[in-house]
């Protein structure tokens, strides 16, 4: 086993256990793992499966990365990936400053202070989330996802078990409709996740390939994919590149959360999440992070 250890600075305030949650979102989640101190979840770079095991101390995080086989400029390689998954450069003063004058945001904002915006590592995995969860609660989205976690995605094996890593665009291309829906998938969303991954592995197209684009056109890039619309757009734009500006104004878990916020008894609308997405400009986006975490404590779970 070839072991890596390192370092990596992060811009106070900073909680590891809030980011990972938001990345995570349930406890059934097979791919983000957390045990009270540590994130654990299986990276594939070069087609190797690598684990790796991360903590925070003070000002920094400590990563240990395991592989069955060297990887060359393993450590520069996890640095950007896991720099970009968990935020740790982002600088959220601004952020602090202004709720601080907003009293609906204060309170909630005060609750879960170092939170930082976490990003699927690579386009594919964000896509797959958004087709997965399309008009499914979290519990159920999960309950897909965990089967083709587990039936395609590469393992990893040590002495605290086997874990998977996310399913790479070239495995699931090769799939057939009829083994997804054996997963439990719908007919149109194993169509959609098999015609995805093959224009992802054959065109190589990832988050460098179009983050020169603007909002809107990304949206609209997106949406020519079969299966995939303005929620999976604006979903995408947030958890996948990091457009923290976006509060997906489609998404019906936002929708009940704000209005528990907001204190409405009308049902919220498109325009009244994109209203208040120009009211919190430009991190709206994190107010949905907030959000999420506030039910998770509601629920018990942190």
């Amino acid at each position: 086993m070839n072991l890596v250890r390192f370092s990596l600075l992060v811009k106070p305030p900073f909680r590891l256990d809030l980011t990972v949650w938001s990345l995570k979102r349930r406890e059934s989640n097979a791919v983000d793992h957390w045990d009270g101190e540590k994130y654990i979840r299986i990276l594939v770079i070069e087609k190797i499966p690598i684990k790796i095991e991360v903590t925070h101390e003070k000002n920094r995080v400590l990563v240990l990365a395991k592989s069955s086989r060297l990887v060359s400029q393993l450590k520069a390689r996890l640095a950007v990936l896991l720099n970009t998954m968990l935020g740790l450069k982002i600088d959220l003063a601004r952020f602090y400053r202004l709720s601080e004058q907003d009293k609906i945001l204060h309170p909630l904002v005060r609750q879960f202070k170092g939170v930082k915006p976490p990003r699927f590592p690579t386009l594919f995995e964000t896509l797959v989330n958004a087709i997965t969860f399309q008009q499914l609660s979290l519990e159920a989205g999960f309950s897909l996802l965990n089967k083709l976690v587990d039936q395609y995605g590469l393992p990893f094996k040590d002495e605290d078990g086997t874990f998977h890593a996310f399913p790479v665009p070239g495995r699931i291309m090769k799939c057939k409709i009829e083994e997804l829906k054996a997963l439990g998938y719908s007919h149109r969303k194993s169509e959609s996740l098999i015609e995805i991954a093959s224009q992802v592995e054959v065109q190589q197209i990832d988050f460098h390939s179009l983050e020169s684009l603007s909002n809107e056109e990304i949206v609209g890039f997106l949406c020519c994919f079969k299966g995939l619309g303005r929620w999976s757009g604006e979903y995408a734009l947030l958890r996948g590149f990091g457009r923290i500006a976006i509060l997906p104004g489609d998404d019906v878990g936002i929708h009940k959360s704000l209005k528990i916020l907001l204190k409405r008894h009308q049902e919220i609308a498109y325009e009244k999440v994109k209203q208040l997405e120009q009211r919190w400009y430009p991190y709206a986006g994190l107010v949905y992070f907030h959000l999420l975490l506030h039910k998770l404590r509601k629920k018990g779970i942190l």
